[in-house]
Parts: C-alpha cells; sequence; structure tokens
C-alpha cells in the first residue's frame, strides 16, 4: 500500500474523543522533553525545542488541530520548566520569551499545515467512500433496470397486443415511463424524488387531452418508490386514454394526494376518473394491473372499477417516514 493510502487510512480511522485525545496530548508533551533530556549531555543549554516540533506535527495529524494547539502551549511550558536556563522555573526574562516566541510561530505553521493535511486526507477518504457507494449503486440500479426492462415486456406479451405495431407502441410507452423515472432519480442523485415533479414530468404526454388535474402538497419520495409508481401513473394515464375519462373531451381526471390518514407518514394518491365512458369492467380488467399492484416502492394499491369511472389509490411511504 502507498505511504499516502497507509497515512490516509490511519488519520481517517482515528476518531480520538476527550480522554484519548489528553491522553495523546500528554504523551505528545511527554516523549520529546524525554528525548531532549537524553541529548542534554551533548545539546546542553541550547536548542530548547526542536524535538517538539514532530509531536505537534503528529499530534494535530491524528488528534485535531485542538489537541495540536494544546500540546503546542504545553510543550512551550514543559520547554522553559526543564530546558531554558535558569532550569526547573519558569523565570520569563525577555530573551528566553523571545526564543519561546520564536518556537510557538513555527509550531503555529506545524500545527496549520497538518490541520490543513488532516482536513484533506478525511475529505479524500470521504469522496473515495461516495465513489464505492455510487458504483455500487450503479450496479445494483443496472441490474433492477434490466429485471424491470424483462418485467415490462413480459407484461406487454401477457396484455394481449393485437398486432406488432400496437405491441411496439405499448411498449415504447412503457420504456419511455422507465427512462422519465431514472431521470428523476438521477436528479436526485438516486436518493429520493420530489412527487410533484415526478407526477407533472410522467403525465406531461397526456397533457394535451385536457381535463387531467394533478394537486398535492410538497412530498419527497424514497428512491424505491419512484420507478414503480411513475409506470403506474404511465399506465392510468394510457388507459384513461384509450378507454377511460381521457378518451372523450368532457372526462376529467383528478390525481391527487395528502397524508394516507389525515396526518402521515403514508402518503395517498388517488387517480379519480369522472364524466368519461361507463366503465364496463371486463372491458378493463387486466389492462396494466400488473403494474398496478402492491410491490417493493408501493405500500398498497386499490383499483376500482366503478361505473362512473376508474378509481386507483396508492399508497407510499415519503422518505421522513419513519
Amino acid at each position: 500500500m502507498p505511504i499516502l493510502a497507509r497515512l490516509q487510512d490511519a488519520v481517517t480511522r482515528s476518531r480520538p474523543g476527550f480522554v484519548s485525545s489528553a491522553f495523546g496530548v500528554g504523551v505528545g508533551v511527554a516523549v520529546p522533553t524525554l528525548m531532549r533530556m537524553g541529548l542534554d549531555p551533548w545539546l546542553g543549554m541550547t536548542l530548547w525545542f526542536p524535538t517538539y516540533y514532530p509531536a505537534a506535527l503528529l499530534g494535530t495529524l491524528f488528534l485535531g488541530w485542538r489537541s495540536g494547539v494544546g500540546l503546542v502551549l504545553l510543550s512551550a511550558i514543559a520547554a522553559n520548566y526543564f530546558f531554558v536556563p535558569p532550569r526547573y522555573q519558569l523565570a520569563g526574562h525577555e530573551r528566553d520569551l523571545a526564543g519561546t516566541l520564536v518556537f510557538l510561530v513555527a509550531a503555529g505553521i506545524i500545527v496549520l499545515a497538518a490541520a490543513l493535511l488532516r482536513t484533506a486526507l478525511v475529505r479524500l477518504q470521504a469522496a473515495h467512500e461516495r465513489e464505492r457507494i455510487l458504483n455500487t449503486e450503479l450496479q445494483h440500479r443496472m441490474k433492477n433496470t434490466l429485471a424491470v426492462v424483462q418485467g415490462l415486456v413480459a407484461q406487454t406479451v401477457k396484455g394481449g397486443a393485437p398486432d406488432p405495431k400496437a405491441f411496439q407502441h405499448i411498449l415504447q410507452g412503457r420504456l419511455e415511463a422507465l427512462g422519465h423515472a431514472h431521470d428523476l432519480l438521477s436528479i436526485g442523485h438516486w436518493e429520493t424524488c420530489e412527487l410533484a415533479q415526478l407526477a407533472e414530468r410522467t403525465l406531461a404526454p397526456f397533457r394535451d387531452h385536457g381535463g387531467l388535474r394533478v394537486a398535492g402538497p410538497s412530498c419527497t419520495l424514497r428512491a424505491e418508490s419512484c420507478v414503480p409508481l411513475v409506470l403506474a401513473l404511465h399506465e392510468l394515464a394510457t388507459n384513461a386514454v384509450k378507454y377511460g375519462a381521457l378518451s372523450v373531451e368532457r372526462g376529467r381526471v383528478d390525481l391527487t394526494w395528502s397524508p394516507a390518514d389525515g396526518v402521515g407518514p403514508e402518503v395517498l394518491l388517488r387517480w379519480v376518473e369522472r364524466d368519461g365512458p361507463t366503465v364496463v369492467e371486463s372491458s378493463r380488467r387486466g389492462l396494466g394491473t400488473r403494474l398496478l399492484r402492491r410491490q417493493p416502492g408501493l405500500e398498497d394499491v386499490q383499483l376500482h372499477h366503478k361505473p362512473e369511472g376508474v378509481v386507483c389509490e396508492i399508497t407510499v411511504r415519503p422518505v421522513d417516514a419513519p
């Protein structure tokens, strides 16, 4: 493993608390003090502070800048007490204070540089972790997308399209709806999607038929709800254009949502068709109903073929729901 990678791993793994930080600062002052005492026969009354510089660097790097500042201040006191003449007292002569001030400035620069390096390493580690998560998510999304496409093809075949052209038209519409769903997920970084934006973009191709109203409070859905909900709404709109309220000029469709029990946490969407052709249940049964069922992401789906118009109630769970 490269040295930088080893350093990054060691720094980002360290999450010291108050006790461990205090212990680290104590060790960071004691070790260079003992080293300086060991070098005393050769250094004598000179070079009081050099052994403390590496401790300031390492202490800041592994414990954070606050610990680094504390370590530098305590090191200045220890060096003045043990090594600056007269030894074993804090005399505070001007010459000694000048030397201490130089040490504090130099050590402060070291602490600043080490703190910036620590921040850069932590951010680099976070970026690597984010990249790993995104790669994992991408693989997961690809597998899910292939599974959804296979399911759409199978459901379209089972729907009994009368000819290849009709089959192509139905399948193409469903795939386009799937594409819209993934566009919304991309905008939300594959984590969430906005319900109002989802409904507007999914139903935009059907706006030219008129009579379509969308209304509801702001709501953010979990990623697993976005794709099945887009496909369900697209299926409802497609069937309404072919056979239901949107197939006639006077027909109306209302898509609204609100907390399922009036206060939350689940959200209930209601698709209500009215003023359209009289619904004959046998003529509407089976048309996209495989997409309009309870499944992962859709907590509950109730489809009612009322004579005055189809009513579909879909329950989803927003991101802030427990």
